[in-house]
């Protein structure tokens, strides 16, 4: 059907259609910390009080909080993001691998990325992660192709700047050509101040909203606890054999949907199609390589990204930071089909239709599941609904979530030893523990297990399990 289209009537088809699957897939409930941070920045938008935390988020919030101004719904506003953000990297990585989207391999390409898990479940969370993306590829596409052309270098840098204030982590991924550029080009000059302009425009509003001495300090102390205390860095998770089966885990399994011990048989399918898809990605890529070496830049970027991810980000419990990977992959599965012989033989078909109809599947089954409650949020529902519970303690990040849900009650934090002691001499009959730590409530009280709340990791990795406990004095 594509290529009875034009290529702009293509696009426009596939732009409706990304907007209509995800306001579709739209969720309503908070579904993790970091979402319920984005969800609050919608009502009372403050880095002081971590809605969102620092970095800020700020171009992210301010177009979000004008979108859930017209809309009035939260959930359609991230996934209205989340689908403009997914045309835009699709668009990018079809300009990329000089592909038009209304042939053979422009649909096979565009399919891929629409149907991809862990792409469509992001679309649809509270959070600025797609929207980096889509920024980031265009970003490594104006500063690698067609790179003796001004106006292309000053838009890349520009959005770098823009970058900066939508997903700061991801900046490490054009760090390569932008500094290639300010350092060997002649017009250096102007590639700065577009790269200054573009980080001007949102950090001295912000500043002027929290104050420049309140966002010194979020800054610092968000800074100086992700690398050294709750960021899961290599400093706090240093476990490099984990960390390594970690990166490897959220790439194939719950980046592209691949096969992992406990997963099902499509998974299976999926992971053999895919591994046969990207051998001929690996094979034309040296043929590739000889006449676009654009893409080698392109390369760069994405093995020093990885190291980046390695070393400083959350690879334990947050997969979504592998998504930058995805693009190369996703490159490489589409230059791929360039080069199989014969596109029109049967088995080349055959094989295509079972891949996507088990990368349907996958993707399909975790959305459905991700239209439902999260475990965290699963209780914070019971305990809304049976306030038996006087004393809660738990965790700060899950008593922090529940609160923050208009749970009232005393909430003790199991990490501050204080509080634990005080409660421990208290002399109360009940308290709801959440989490296993009644190792720390021996002697005083038995725990005796009330529930346990679960959601698919492959669907979000954070809290996916979560016992309850009653606490009864002894």
């Amino acid at each position: 059907m594509f290529n009875k289209l034009t290529k702009n009537q293509s696009y426009l088809l596939l732009f409706v259609a990304y907007v209509i699957s995800r306001a579709a897939s739209s969720i309503y409930y908070i579904e993790d910390i970091d979402s319920l941070r984005f969800a609050l920045s919608l009502d009372n938008y403050s880095i002081t009080k971590l809605q969102p935390h620092f970095p800020g988020y700020p171009v992210f919030c301010f177009i979000a909080n004008i979108l859930f101004s017209i809309l009035g719904s939260k959930g359609v506003t991230f996934s209205l993001i989340g689908a403009i953000s997914i045309f835009v990297i699709n668009y990018y990585i079809l300009k990329i691998s000089k592909i038009e989207i209304n042939n053979r391999i422009g649909i096979f390409c565009s399919s891929l990325i629409f149907f991809n898990p862990m792409i469509w479940l992001m679309s649809n969370r509270y959070m600025p992660d797609l929207m980096g993306l889509a920024l980031s590829i265009s970003c490594l596409y104006y500063l690698t192709e067609k790179r003796s052309r001004i106006n292309n270098l000053t838009a890349g840098c520009f959005l770098i700047g823009i970058l900066s204030g939508v997903r700061l982590s991801y900046v490490p991924l054009v760090i390569i050509p932008l500094f290639y550029h300010l350092i060997f080009h002649n017009k250096r000059s102007y590639l700065l101040m577009s790269l200054i302009l573009g980080c001007i425009l949102w950090l001295l509003p912000l500043i002027l909203m929290t104050g420049f001495e309140n966002l010194y300090i979020a800054a610092n102390k968000q800074s100086v606890g992700h690398f050294t205390n709750f960021g899961g860095t290599i400093i706090t998770e240093n476990n490099y054999f984990l960390r390594i089966i970690n990166l490897f885990r959220s790439i194939w399994a719950d980046g592209l949907g691949g096969y992992w011990p406990g997963r099902g048989w499509p998974t299976l399918v999926l992971s053999i199609f895919y591994i046969y898809f990207l051998y001929y990605g690996i094979k034309g890529l040296k043929k590739y390589l000889k006449y676009d070496k654009n893409l080698l830049m392109i390369i760069y970027c994405m093995f020093l990204y990885i190291i980046w991810i390695f070393l400083f980000q959350n690879m334990i419990y947050k997969s979504r930071h592998v998504m930058p990977i995805l693009l190369l992959l996703f490159i490489l599965a589409t230059i791929g089909q360039k080069y199989i012989t014969n596109p029109q033989q049967i088995l080349l078909n055959v094989l295509s239709a079972l891949f996507f109809i088990a990368l349907i599947t996958i993707t399909s089954t975790l959305v459905i599941q991700h239209k439902n409650p999260t475990a965290i949020s699963k209780l914070k529902d019971d305990l809304i609904s049976d306030r038996s519970y006087k004393t809660v303690i738990s965790t700060p990040l899950i008593n922090y979530y529940l609160k923050r849900h208009g749970l009232k009650g005393d909430f003790i934090d199991i990490e501050n030893i204080e509080q634990i002691k005080i409660f421990n001499s208290s002399g109360k009959d009940t308290a709801l523990l959440i989490g296993n730590f009644e190792n720390l409530f021996g002697s005083k009280y038995e725990a005796i297990h009330d529930s346990t709340y679960f959601h698919n990791p492959y669907v979000n990795r954070m809290w996916s399990a979560i016992e309850t406990f009653k606490l009864e004095k002894k």
